[in-house]
């Protein structure tokens, strides 16, 4: 059980939340990390919706990779061949799981978030579309495609 305060009413509860996920073991998790409403909830209080953070893994064996959030600086315990990427929030938790589960670079789709943020500050990816050579984001419900150049698909694809 994790012990929670609605930012909005400070109402305290406990809620019992998954803290480890692993690749290919639980569709709903990986359903929700997926349309960005994993770490979302309901206050039972004052009926608001706000963003959870608590400690949370999610490894992809296949890959060697597993994601992290945590307000801790360090994080130990892992494999050393094992990539960790360690996320502050949920929302950069949920764009490297988008960058895992579609193969992109991270690096490639933080720095293209940041320039869609000066023009929509709530624009977030969704997910590559390489028939039509364009990244989708969400803006505020709405879909919005960015076109990439030859250059920037190739960056994108281009893992580290």
């Amino acid at each position: 059980m994790i012990e929670i305060t609605c930012p909005v009413c400070g109402h305290v509860f406990q809620i019992k939340r998954d803290t480890l996920a692993i690749a290919g073991i639980s569709d709903t998790i990986e359903k929700r990390l997926k349309d960005g409403t994993y770490f979302q909830h309901v206050c039972s209080k004052c009926h608001h919706l706000f963003t959870m953070i608590y400690p949370f893994v999610f490894r992809d064996a296949q890959k060697k990779t597993s994601l992290v959030l945590s307000q801790q600086p360090t994080i130990k315990g892992f494999d050393q061949e094992e990539k960790v990427i360690r996320c502050k929030d949920a929302d950069s938790f949920l764009l490297a799981y988008q960058a895992l589960a579609q193969d992109l670079r991270l690096s490639f789709l933080i720095r293209k978030q940041k320039q869609w943020r000066k023009i929509w500050p709530n624009a977030s990816f969704e997910s590559y579309d390489q028939e039509h050579h364009c990244l989708w984001l969400r803006v505020q419900g709405e879909w919005k495609a960015a076109r990439l150049t030859k250059e920037e698909e190739q960056e994108l694809k281009t893992i580290v």
